[in-house]
């Protein structure tokens, strides 16, 4: 766990291991699945600011290849607010394509949505990477991870990657998992068919993430998968998050203004699927408090939590940033339960302050 206030590290603390037999240290990084959108979201809204991206502008205007099958219309501000449609291909993926950095995003401009565009929301826990890092890439001309790494890691000196370097590799956590990750084996076109269809894109990816094939693969953690593939550590997250509500190391990444307008609620409650509740809160992109799903200290919070019960987030009134991230993947009730009961002490506190 880690933790940023006014730009400074009050907090940077870590315990048990990345390997067996290896203590985890300092120099340990973890895949952190989908708080990576927290961080392609801080990218866009930093795209907004500067006015290479437009919120109320078509997608296509960037890229043109999306206007097919009738998504000429849908804008950047819905791509971000998981109303596009789009939340798996309709397609099974190989996975040849799924590591080949741009078939996905292909098949995704090709194919009709899945519901009207805008009209309701579905969680989009894969492609909102693909989609996201290759707005990213028309509007800026670098790939997502090249971007984060020119203009945010490099600057700001901190360990992240959407797309690992070989050389990193050693450095990374092994990801275990408690047992409780179980296919459903849903009726083809039911609901939960595509909220598994989401997360495996038809079984290429596991179920269970921490299985042959999964997350703990050279391969995956190789590609730009800015879904849910963003290799961190908790003081990389918690430094970034710093970094967007305040200067760090003489370096923000956007205004407030900007952060105020992405963390405006635009999509929640009952989603398209009918999954059952709590349902999370959206803004553009960020993941927006609602306890206990996701908890923020002080005012204006946003970020985004990661399958295991990781999360990173920041405060804007506080001026916080946090991090916590695990290589031991729970799927069960107790998900959230350490990284809530961290949140919870650190809010006791801000408010003793």
């Amino acid at each position: 766990m880690a933790v940023f206030q006014d730009g400074l590290p009050v907090v940077n603390v870590w315990q048990g291991e990345a390997n067996p037999g290896q203590a985890w240290s300092e120099d340990t990084i973890s895949t952190v699945f989908s708080c990576t959108k927290g961080i392609i979201s801080i990218l866009a809204a930093r795209l907004v600011e500067q006015g290479h991206l437009d919120l109320e502008a078509p997608v296509s205007l960037y890229w043109p290849e999306f206007a097919a099958a009738g998504k000429q219309d849908i804008k950047v501000r819905t791509l971000l607010q998981h109303r596009a449609g789009l939340s798996a291909p309709r397609h099974d993926i190989s996975r040849a394509e799924l590591l080949d950095g741009h078939s996905v995003a292909d098949a995704l401009a090709a194919q009709e949505p899945l519901w009207e565009p805008d009209s309701t929301y579905g969680y989009h826990a894969l492609t909102f990477g693909h989609l996201v890092s290759k707005l990213i890439h028309c509007a800026s001309g670098l790939t997502a991870n090249d971007y984060l790494q020119k203009h945010v890691t490099g600057p700001l000196g901190a360990d992240m990657w959407i797309g690992l370097p070989s050389e990193q590799h050693s450095r990374v956590a092994r990801l275990i998992g408690d047992g409780n990750f179980k296919s459903m084996n849903p009726e083809s076109g039911s609901d939960q068919y595509w909220v598994e269809k989401a997360m495996t894109f038809g079984g290429v990816l596991p179920v269970d993430p921490t299985e042959e094939g999964g997350f703990n693969g050279s391969d995956i953690l190789s590609i730009e998968l800015a879904g849910a593939g963003g290799v961190t550590n908790a003081f990389g997250l918690a430094k970034i998050y710093s970094a967007a509500v305040t200067k760090t190391d003489g370096i923000r990444l956007v205004s407030d203004q900007t952060i105020e307008e992405a963390i405006q609620p635009a999509s929640f409650g009952m989603n398209v699927w009918h999954e059952p509740a709590p349902h999370p809160v959206w803004g553009n992109g960020f993941m927006l408090p609602l306890p206990p799903h996701f908890e923020v200290p002080g005012g204006q919070g946003f970020g985004h939590n990661g399958l295991g019960g990781q999360a990173g987030w920041a405060s804007l009134t506080d001026r916080i940033g946090f991090g916590y991230t695990t290589s031991y993947l729970r799927n069960s009730p107790e998900t959230q339960t350490h990284q809530q009961d961290l949140v919870r002490k650190l809010n006791d506190i801000l408010q003793a302050d």
